[in-house]
């Protein structure tokens, strides 16, 4: 009776320990991936600064849906597309120039620059998009502004306004407005004519700024990418991970034990 009972105990530990290896080989595979991509993410999480995972912006639409982030309410062109308006936000080709709560009236060359004007400010940026000076209402910039146009000569180029008191020419520097009078009004600087495919360009372009890579990582690492639900599964996917360590140090230890 005692051989018998000791015959049943060592079967019953033998498939024991067969089904607890099978579940262990499989479940580390589904781990050891689990592992590597927290390890990655978690290396470049910690060097943020260094990998420029912050000035990465998304432009995934399915991740800046799922974000929530939405599409603006206008979306401009200017300079043969060579600028893009949305809600504020102005960028040239993919640099953004100014994030700025004032709606753009119009964007033109001058000299070597482009000037961006809005109803409080004219901004003037170099060609690879960086801002060297800005004339604003303090500075002398007539108030009222409707509309801007560039009058460009073989002697010179000015800059022409158009406010709700009249007509504005510039000086030098752009800081001496003069009044004056036209016989025939400028070619007024207007918003060029786009297509579908260049709102959704722009609408992307602009939902992108508010979604980096670093945040994507981030939520990832944790698990909140998808919510509440996703982090319980990396819960369980820790609570998996302990149970896996436990049993092949047990393994190990069986093995260890027969081997003596």
């Amino acid at each position: 009776m005692l051989r018998v009972t000791k015959k049943y105990k060592n079967s019953l530990h033998s498939k024991l320990i067969r089904h607890l290896r099978e579940w262990h080989r499989k479940s580390g595979i589904f781990a050891a991936l689990v592992l590597i991509f927290l390890a990655i993410s978690g290396i470049a999480l910690n060097h943020t600064e260094s990998f420029k995972l912050g000035h990465i912006a998304i432009t995934n639409q399915w991740l800046l849906q799922h974000y929530g982030i939405k599409d603006p309410s206008s979306a401009n062109y200017f300079h043969n597309k060579q600028f893009s308006v949305t809600d504020g936000y102005i960028f040239k080709g993919d640099i953004l120039l100014q994030d700025d709560s004032e709606d753009v009236i119009a964007i033109g060359r001058y000299l070597d620059f482009y000037l961006v004007l809005t109803q409080s400010k004219l901004s003037l940026y170099d060609e690879i998009g960086e801002l060297v000076d800005q004339v604003t209402l303090t500075d002398g910039l007539p108030m009222g502004i409707i509309a801007m146009a560039i009058d460009v000569n073989a002697n010179n180029s000015t800059i022409v306004l158009s406010t709700q008191h009249g007509y504005y020419q510039s000086g030098q520097h752009l800081l001496d407005w003069q009044k004056v009078e036209f016989i025939a009004e400028p070619s007024w600087i207007v918003a060029n004519r786009i297509t579908d495919t260049d709102i959704n360009a722009a609408n992307i372009r602009y939902k992108s700024q508010f979604l980096s890579l670093e945040r994507v990582m981030l939520d990832a690492h944790s698990g909140r990418i998808f919510g509440d639900y996703m982090v319980l599964f990396m819960d369980i996917i820790a609570i998996a991970i302990i149970i896996l360590s436990l049993s092949g140090l047990y393994i190990w230890l069986r093995y260890a034990r027969a081997k003596r």
